[in-house]
């Protein structure tokens, strides 16, 4: 389902609970347990005044039982049939919610006790014009700062951030943000208005992952909507992926997500220009890796190549075809990379067609899911 499909959400009577935490899941579910636990155990999940969402976008691994266990009214899990991408998890799991906001949270977020009451406390002291995105401050383990708020890319800045060290590339460095408006913040821990979801028609789902937050803040923005930043609320976010090396895999679905922005976001001419950077630079590394007997790199390359033409030339190629791209690359078939082609090694074929998700609930309310 395109984001243009997504529903009205019915939390926009102002009934039932007053924030609904999304988790947009995949293959990650002992940390989707810890955040779950610690949701649990906040008083306002008790009340009634906090709802979870926890959206699984077809994990090879099974459900734990664990998250039957809890009550339905207070946690949804909504089983997808497909790995959709972060954006199509975000707008599942706002379909389902029944509140006036949403806080997104990655699996892998650590939260304070009392989180939940300062969030509820931020959403109490809106003005009469509530603001649309809402960043709270990420932590490292350590206590570090982490990046969590950045400017929107154009050509020039995408030129120059080649010489800043890649885990500061995307975002702002930490002493130059402060709270107030920004451009786009991160959706590792994002509140977000119902209502600006609603206007927007959910987020984005050409983008499988990376810079979807970004386009997304570029379009609340387009509508009138603000997007602010408030250093009070913090959480720890164990493993942001600037900390990480980048996979061959991943490789490609960050180039793709940098170029679909830019062919959405900005004029046609920094799109022109970004594309043909990438496609030297796909040249040169792509040859490089073949030389150093890297094969998987050598071919996660010229996939990025001959994804850019194609998008160069008008094609479409959106997120679920980024991903089969990516998985076609471990299998070394890029050449059947497309329509039909099954990514998700381990998984029942069946489970792989694309079908409507399906609510899971515990044993006992399962006579009274929803069909």
């Amino acid at each position: 389902m395109n984001a243009s499909q997504v529903q009205q959400t019915p939390g926009l009577a102002g009934m039932g609970p007053r924030l609904t935490v999304i988790i947009v899941n995949y293959n990650g579910w002992p940390d989707v347990l810890q955040l779950v636990s610690a949701l649990v155990a906040e008083p306002e999940f008790g009340s009634g005044e906090l709802q979870v969402v926890v959206v699984d976008n077809a994990s090879p691994d099974p459900i734990p039982e664990r998250l039957r266990l809890y009550p339905s009214s207070g946690l949804r899990l909504l089983v997808r049939p497909d790995n959709g991408g972060f954006a199509v998890g975000v707008n599942a799991g706002w379909r389902l919610a029944r509140s006036d906001w949403l806080l997104v949270l990655n699996p892998d977020v650590e939260i304070a006790s009392g989180l939940i009451c300062q969030v509820i406390e931020r959403i109490d002291g809106q003005p009469c014009k509530p603001p649309g995105i809402v960043g709270f401050a990420l932590k490292n383990p350590d206590g570090s700062t982490q990046g969590s708020v950045g400017v929107f890319p154009s050509l020039w800045r995408t030129i120059t951030e080649q010489f800043i060290p890649r885990s500061r590339r995307k975002y702002q460095a930490g002493w130059r943000i402060q709270s107030g408006p920004v451009d786009w913040v991160t959706g590792a821990c994002m509140l977000v208005n119902s209502r600006m979801m609603a206007d927007l028609g959910g987020m984005d789902e050409d983008f499988f992952l990376y810079h979807e937050e970004v386009a997304f803040s570029r379009s609340a923005q387009d509508r009138g909507w603000r997007v602010e930043y408030d250093a009070g609320v913090q959480v720890i976010h164990r493993h942001p992926l600037q900390n990480r090396a980048v996979s061959p895999k991943m490789r490609v679905i960050i180039r793709h997500s940098k170029l679909l922005y830019f062919r959405k976001h900005l004029p046609g001419w920094q799109f022109l220009g970004l594309s043909w950077i990438v496609t030297i630079e796909s040249a040169a590394r792509g040859l490089m890796a073949w030389v150093l007997g890297r094969a998987e790199e050598g071919r996660a390359w010229r996939t990025i190549r001959d994804m850019t033409r194609r998008l160069r030339a008008g094609a479409s190629v959106r997120g679920r075809e980024a991903l089969q791209l990516a998985e076609a690359i471990e299998v070394a078939r890029p050449d059947r990379a497309g329509v039909g082609i099954n990514p998700y090694k381990g998984l029942d074929r069946i489970a792989a067609k694309r079908r409507e998700p399906v609510p899971m609930c515990p044993p006992a309310d399962c006579e009274n899911r929803p069909a």
